[in-house]
């Protein structure tokens, strides 16, 4: 009886995007669970209007736009979320009512299947951007920073125009008279450059 009852209750599962409202942040899930019953294999039912928890604090947030088929982790809270998503009051600490049910699902967006693992990701730096790792923000634990775009970074190219501008020569053949500044920019950037 015991192991029938600790059967129902849900912690945390996989899901896979059915849908996502950028304006609500809530998404349909189909969870990855499956049971079977008289020979029969029963998938849970698709749930709509998850809220997705997306990182957020102090007036920021971390949104990421989900798509079809992205894979979520679901939380599924110890007691009903109805009155905590509608108005923000407290969950029901009473032992009466839904506890642990798919009706209280959240959602977090990540991958976690090793169909889904990244391989071309950088393993000395914080990489938000695409998933292939060419494309994105990109900062070492030292603060040093790049903006990426398939393969040229935008501090390259900020040295590349400094070095341009340092090195012009006027047309008589004399060089300008920014030379200093323009070599002490370079050194600017090069201490802000991810490396």
């Amino acid at each position: 009886m015991i192991e029938d009852e600790r059967a129902d209750i849900n912690t945390t599962a996989v899901g896979i995007v059915k849908g996502y409202d950028a304006t609500t942040q809530t998404a349909r899930v189909q969870p990855k669970l499956s049971m079977v019953i008289a020979g029969e294999t029963l998938r849970a039912p698709e749930l709509v209007s998850v809220p997705v928890m997306h990182q957020r604090a102090g007036g920021l947030i971390m949104h990421k736009p989900l798509k079809d088929g992205d894979e979520v982790v679901l939380h599924f809270g110890q007691r009903s979320l109805d009155g905590a998503i509608e108005d923000g009051s407290d969950q029901s600490g009473n032992r009466s009512g839904r506890m642990h049910s798919l009706s209280d699902a959240m959602a977090v967006p990540t991958a976690h299947s090793k169909g889904k693992q990244l391989p071309n990701l950088p393993a000395d730096r914080m990489h938000f951007g695409s998933e292939d790792g060419k494309s994105g923000l990109q900062m070492k634990g030292d603060g040093s920073f790049d903006l990426v775009r398939n393969g040229d970074t935008f501090l390259t190219v900020m040295e590349d125009f400094l070095a341009a501008f340092r090195d012009h020569l006027h047309d008589g053949g004399a060089p300008h008279d920014k030379v200093a500044v323009a070599t002490d920019l370079l050194t600017r950037v090069g201490k802000m450059k991810a490396t």
